[in-house]
């Protein structure tokens, strides 16, 4: 009995030595390790493992990266694991009120898709989304504010423009948001503009004058397209009628000369013939009139017999 019990003992410490030992990091998730209270590996991105442990080592932290998921070991009792989602998290700032460079009036809001890339730095220096979309008040959102009132009024109606100025900040966000709290932003914008009913006039007509703009400048476009299209056509057209012209006159001229060629030839086998015929047009253009010629005329040797 005794030895059974010792049995079922040393199975169950076996058993809870083993799932003490073990830890999962899921496709969705990055995790730290520590031992005995202080970080000594870091589970993230294949990816990312690479930028992760430069990060690390500007920060004057040498700890090991693995960059596979999945089924990992630990010291029992001794290790602990802190797992945080590696998924996109979507940043919305407040909606605020900015002056723009000639000094008019417009609410905008922004956003931000970003992630946990390095989750030792994110461990140490925020440790929660929270801290995380208070950094994102902090840092991200005033630095897109600055880029953005250096813009003036007309110019927040090319979006392409705003994105470009916004996009070129999210370089320079980046390398601070990853060496001081580990987090990385992959898109980020302006999703929303509202302007002060005051100014409402004032944009109708800019839009309308943007819109009588392109269309402007559509139409001339397309008549200058026209008028090149109109230009090959013609060209194309007297190029296939000369081509044509120039044929007939070749088959012309061939079959011309292949009549005067025959014709000779007849003349040359049966000129009596040629004489016969003609006598025969002679007669047929006489059909009717009155001529009057005197004896001595070449005429009578042709009509002489009929």
């Amino acid at each position: 009995m005794k030895r059974n019990i010792m049995i079922v003992v040393i199975a169950l410490v076996a058993l809870l030595a083993l799932s003490s030992s073990l830890y999962i990091v899921k496709e969705d998730e990055v995790a730290t390790i520590k031992s005995l209270g202080k970080i000594v590996a870091v589970v993230t991105e294949a990816k990312d493992s690479e930028m992760v442990s430069k990060n690390l080592k500007a920060n004057g932290m040498n700890i090991k990266v693995i960059p596979d998921k999945g089924v990992h070991f630990k010291i029992p009792f001794i290790q602990t694991v802190s797992k945080y989602t590696s998924k996109y998290l979507t940043y919305i700032s407040n909606q605020e009120t900015i002056n723009t460079k000639d000094s008019r009036r417009i609410e905008i809001q922004m956003y931000a898709q970003y992630r946990i890339m390095d989750p030792v730095t994110f461990q140490l220096a925020l440790g929660t989304r929270a801290q995380a979309n208070k950094q994102m008040d902090d840092l991200v959102y005033p630095l897109v504010i600055q880029s953005v009132n250096n813009l003036d009024f007309n110019e927040f109606f090319y979006q392409s423009t705003l994105q470009d100025i916004v996009t070129s900040r999210q370089k320079i966000v980046n390398e601070q948001l990853l060496k001081d709290y580990g987090l990385y932003i992959s898109d980020i914008g302006i999703n929303r503009k509202k302007f002060p009913l005051a100014n409402v006039q004032s944009i109708e007509e800019k839009m309308t004058l943007q819109i009588q703009k392109e269309s402007e400048k559509l139409t001339a476009e397309g008549d200058s397209e026209y008028v090149q299209k109109q230009a090959i056509a013609d060209r194309e057209k007297a190029e296939i009628v000369s081509a044509a012209v120039e044929q007939a006159a070749i088959v012309k001229a061939a079959a011309d000369a292949e009549a005067i060629k025959v014709y000779q030839e007849s003349l040359n086998k049966d000129l009596s013939f040629y004489q016969f015929i003609t006598r025969m047009e002679i007669y047929k253009e006489m059909s009717g009139k009155t001529i009057f010629i005197d004896k001595d005329n070449a005429i009578f040797e042709l009509l002489n017999g009929y």
